[in-house]
């Protein structure tokens, strides 16, 4: 769907895939990489989408199991967030063609977070749990800071649906 819609239409899915090796990262990723190869080479989706994982016990290659970078990319579900390519190729512009800024300021939001609470803080928090200074944590990440000031950064809120032909 993502791969056919056009430029007005939400350009972005969440796939929750709660049965899909929850316990076994190795194993989840094996089927991510699978997904990436043969469906996305027989539907000629290379080029129009990607797909970002997510998983509860995710892990960056190199890193090590507790590294808070792997809390980037950890959900409570396998997830697969599924993303139009010209749609992140937009983001990246607004970022100065910096992809990286996304991905450093969460590391570092989740580097300020243990410092101040701790692994159990990280983990608190991922459960939804209420945290005391969040709304003060964000402000001193400076989240908005990513998008260069003169760039246009605003977006309608489209809710449309949409099924390819």
């Amino acid at each position: 769907m993502i791969a056919c819609s056009d430029e007005s239409q939400v350009g972005t899915t969440v796939v929750v895939a709660s049965d899909y090796y929850p316990k076994d990262f190795e194993r989840y990723m094996s089927l991510v990489q699978f997904m990436e190869e043969s469906p996305m080479e027989d539907l000629d989706l290379h080029g129009k989408v990607q797909i970002a994982p997510y998983h509860p016990h995710f892990e960056f290659e190199g890193s090590g199991k507790e590294e808070v970078e792997n809390y980037t990319n950890r959900s409570p579900y396998p997830m697969f967030h599924i993303l139009r390519e010209d749609e992140v190729g937009k983001a990246v512009a607004k970022l100065g063609g910096d992809a990286s800024k996304v991905w450093n300021g969460n590391i570092r939001l989740f580097e300020l977070m243990q410092e101040r609470w701790g692994a159990s803080g990280i983990k608190e928090a991922r459960r939804g749990d209420g945290m005391d200074g969040v709304d003060a944590l964000l402000k001193e990440v400076k989240l908005s800071s990513y998008f260069d000031s003169s760039a246009d950064t605003s977006s309608e809120d489209d809710t449309t649906t949409h099924q390819c032909k």
